[in-house]
Formats: C-alpha cells, sequence, structure tokens
C-alpha cells in the first residue's frame, strides 16, 4: 500500500469513529533539536513506563498504588486511579481513555477518574496497547502453565465488545503494536530471550503472514508509527540498532556498535529514534537518531537506582516536545525523567 493510501485511510478511520482530531506541531529533525534541559519529573517512583496524553504536556505512569497523572511542567502528581502494582500504563490517542495492568488484570479509565471498569479476560496480562484510530485496546495474556501459551485480545473503550484474535501464537509474545490502519497488529514472538519473529496479524478474522525471522534473536522490535520500518536491536558480542521494512528489505545500521542498548521508542512522526546506551551499572547515555544514522543527539545522566539488570524505557510525547525515560520498567522501579527539546 502506498503511503498516500494509507494516510488517507487513517484519517476516514479517525472520522468515522467522530473522534476529534488534534493539531500537533509538526515534527523537528534531529540536526534541529535542542536540548534545553533534563529534569527529575516526579517524586515518587514509577513501577511502569509512561504514557502520554495526546496533547503533550500530561503523562500517566503506574505505581505500587495505582495510576497517577503528571503534568511535564507542573507541581507533583496527583493519583488518577487506585491499584497495587500497576505494571503497564497506555493513554489512548484520540479517545478519553488510560487503560492500565494491576497485577496482571486490565483496567480502563477516564482521565477524570470517572467510569473505571475491569476487562474479563481468562489470564493475567502482560502487554496492552491501544489502536493509533478508533477506540480498540489490544491485550496480550500469558495462559498459566509450563507452555508460557500466549493470546490477543482486543476490547472497546467502553468494554461493550471483548474478542480474542484468531491466532495461537507458536511462542509466548514478547510485545505488541498496530499498524496505522488499525485493521492489523505487529507481534514479534520471544525465542532464546530475544524476539525470533515477526507477525503481521488481523484482528477480526484469520489473517496472520510471518513477516521476519531473524538469526540471532534481535531485542526490543519496534514499529515505527507508520507501519514502514520496525527498529531493533541486534544481539552479539556488542549491541547495535538496526531498522529494516517489516518485508525483510532495507536493513540499514541506524547506530554504531556499543555495549549494551535498551530502551527503543519511535517519535510519533517515524523521523527520530530514541534509545539508551547502559556503559556500566550506574552510567548510561540517551541518544536520539534519524532511522539512517546520519544525525545523532546526545543526552548524558547518571541512574539513581542502579542494578545490575537495570533497563531503561523511553517515551515520546506529542510533538516531540518531551522525551521521558527512567528505570520503571515493570521490572525495577525508578523515578522519570524529562528532556526538554527546543528548535535550532
Amino acid at each position: 500500500m502506498r503511503r498516500g493510501t494509507a494516510a488517507a485511510l487513517v484519517i476516514a478511520a479517525v472520522l468515522a469513529t467522530g473522534c476529534e482530531v488534534r493539531r500537533q506541531p509538526p515534527p523537528v529533525g534531529v540536526a534541529f533539536l535542542r536540548v534545553e534541559g533534563v529534569t527529575r519529573a516526579t517524586r515518587q517512583s514509577a513501577l511502569s513506563p509512561v504514557a502520554w496524553a495526546s496533547d503533550g504536556q500530561r503523562f500517566a505512569f503506574g505505581a505500587q498504588d495505582g495510576v497517577w497523572v503528571q503534568r511535564a511542567a507542573g507541581s507533583a502528581a496527583s493519583r488518577l486511579a487506585p491499584g497495587h502494582v500497576v505494571t503497564a500504563v497506555a493513554w489512548a490517542p484520540v479517545v478519553d481513555a488510560l487503560a492500565y495492568i494491576d497485577r496482571g488484570e486490565v483496567w480502563v479509565v477516564q482521565p477524570d477518574g470517572q467510569r473505571r471498569h475491569r476487562v474479563e479476560l481468562p489470564a493475567p496480562a502482560v502487554a496492552l496497547a491501544w489502536a493509533p484510530v478508533g477506540d480498540r485496546l489490544a491485550v496480550v495474556v500469558h495462559a498459566p502453565g509450563p507452555q508460557r501459551r500466549s493470546e490477543l485480545w482486543w476490547t472497546s473503550v467502553g468494554g461493550n465488545i471483548l474478542r480474542r484474535v484468531q491466532w495461537a501464537p507458536p511462542r509466548p509474545v514478547a510485545g505488541i503494536g498496530w499498524f496505522p490502519e488499525a485493521l492489523y497488529l505487529f507481534v514479534p514472538l520471544e525465542h532464546d530471550g530475544g524476539s525470533g519473529e515477526w507477525w503481521k496479524v488481523r484482528i477480526a478474522y484469520p489473517d496472520m503472514r510471518l513477516l521476519q525471522r531473524r538469526d540471532p534473536p534481535a531485542r526490543e522490535a519496534a514499529l515505527s508509527p507508520a507501519g514502514d520500518w520496525v527498529a531493533f536491536v541486534a544481539r552479539g558480542n556488542r549491541d547495535q540498532v538496526f531498522v529494516v521494512r517489516p518485508d525483510g528489505s532495507g536493513l540499514r545500521a541506524a547506530s554504531p556498535p556499543a555495549p549494551r542498548i535498551a530502551g527503543l521508542a519511535w517519535a510519533r512522526g517515524g523521523d527520530k529514534l530514541a534509545y539508551a546506551v547502559l556503559l556500566d551499572e550506574a552510567n548510561a547515555e540517551i541518544f536520539v537518531t534519524t532511522p539512517s544514522g546520519a544525525s545523532r543527539r546526545l543526552i548524558t545522566y547518571r541512574l539513581e537506582f542502579p542494578a545490575p539488570s537495570a533497563a531503561l524505557a523511553l517515551a515520546w510525547a506529542p510533538g516531540d516536545t518531551y522525551l521521558a525515560y527512567g528505570t520503571n520498567t515493570g521490572a525495577l522501579a525508578g523515578p522519570v525523567w524529562l528532556a526538554r527539546f527546543g528548535r535550532d
């Protein structure tokens, strides 16, 4: 499908839902991106990666006592919804709703804390993602047992629709994303400690296609917002970020080799990719690069909660004004930090 046709389908899908289309500032190229400051944005430790509101000025995160919302330039966070161990949060891009995972249960709530309801799923949830248009929420569950069998489900914002995707993944699901037309899911599968297979799966009826097999398995496969690139971390003696077309063509390096790389995050426009280089147990560097790797910018910081297994979670705000990051990965809690960008 040509890019213009795909864009037209996305616009038509948004209009069909009756959702408000919010304007965002045009994306800023890496060469014109200026770091104006790096600050600690939360007083408490977050247990989940952050999820940005569509206005790019607020973000939500999970903690051991619920879901919190913080303004990027504001006072202390306010608690939005109760919880116990909230390991994942997702803020819908075009409808007023947040979803979160609390001890394996999926809950959906409005940004004002109203109409909170639980999604009745057959097994504990491990990942979730809102469609880029419409009000569909995709969820990955892992059925208990030695085989770690995964299932894919999707629901509507009001919970009146709940459907299982008609596909049985041959291996546990390592993550989940959406293609831009919101009809297909991008599904990497686990293998040998990484992502060994990437699938394109339709949510409405049996239609699944193996996109690629990676040998050795990659880490952190992430589909770009336009669905035209997949970024991943190649494993070896040293890590390196690569991008490739979903069909396997156009492979290119987006970073030089580094000791250890984590936290891949696409900007909303798909023109920038952020990642972290972990130098040792207490130091890391964060880079912003183009998909081609031709231009890079560096942010440095020191981990507040050093641990040998520390990883980083990164998330761009809409409009590219902020980049949130921290050790809040669902396995290791930590504060949320913000890099604030201007334009040269």
